[in-house]
C-alpha cells in the first residue's frame, strides 16, 4: 500500500469547498463500470457531508476501456467553460457510449463546440491526462477506482458505510 504521492493542489478538480477538513481523491477512469457503481457512493457522502471534497484525476484504462483516454481529454476541455463536473456526470451516466458521436452529443448538451472536445483539438491536455495517470502510479495505482482519503489508500470494498468511517478516522 502506497500513500498519495501527489498532493492535492490548485490544478486538481474538487467538488466541494476548497478547504475542506478532509479530502478524498480518485483516481478514475469514465468507461470503468466499477468507477460508475462508486459514484452514487461519494456523492451520496458528499450530499451528507460539508466537511469533505472529492478531487478527481485521471487514470484512463485504454488497455481495457477504449474511449477512455478520449474522453479525459474532453474533461479537460469541459473543465476550461467551467463545466467539468457536468461533463463527468453525463459520461458515467451512458459509460457503454462514450466514442466521437456520444462525446459531441455531451458537448451540445452544455453550450460546448463539439469539435472542442474530439481528438485532434482535445490532445492538448494530454499531458495533463498523462501527469494525473503517472501520478496514480507513483502512488501504487494499479486499476479503478482507486481512493485516498486525506492521503492514505483507501483498501476494499467502497461501501457509504465504510467510506464514511475512512473519513471519520482522518478527521479524528
Amino acid at each position: 500500500m502506497t500513500d498519495l504521492t501527489l498532493p492535492v493542489g490548485p490544478r486538481d478538480h474538487v467538488w466541494g469547498q476548497r478547504d475542506a477538513p478532509a479530502t478524498i481523491v480518485e483516481y478514475a477512469d469514465v468507461e470503468c463500470p466499477y468507477c460508475g457503481r462508486l459514484e452514487p457512493v461519494l456523492w451520496e457522502l458528499l450530499a451528507r457531508r460539508d466537511d469533505v471534497r472529492l478531487v478527481y484525476r485521471h487514470f484512463p484504462l485504454v488497455e481495457v476501456h477504449p474511449h477512455a483516454y478520449s474522453a479525459a481529454l474532453a474533461l479537460e476541455v469541459a473543465a476550461e467553460g467551467g463545466r467539468f463536473w457536468d461533463l463527468h456526470d453525463l459520461l458515467l451516466a451512458d459509460q457503454d457510449h462514450l466514442g466521437r458521436r456520444r462525446l459531441a452529443e455531451c458537448a451540445e448538451q452544455l453550450d460546448l463546440p463539439p469539435a472542442s472536445l474530439l481528438r485532434p483539438a482535445s490532445e492538448r491536455y494530454d499531458q495533463r491526462v498523462r501527469d494525473d495517470f503517472h501520478s496514480g502510479v507513483a502512488s501504487g495505482v494499479e486499476g479503478t477506482p482507486a481512493l485516498f482519503v486525506d492521503g492514505v489508500r483507501f483498501e476494499g470494498g467502497p461501501s457509504l458505510a465504510r467510506v464514511t468511517a475512512a473519513v471519520e478516522r482522518a478527521l479524528a
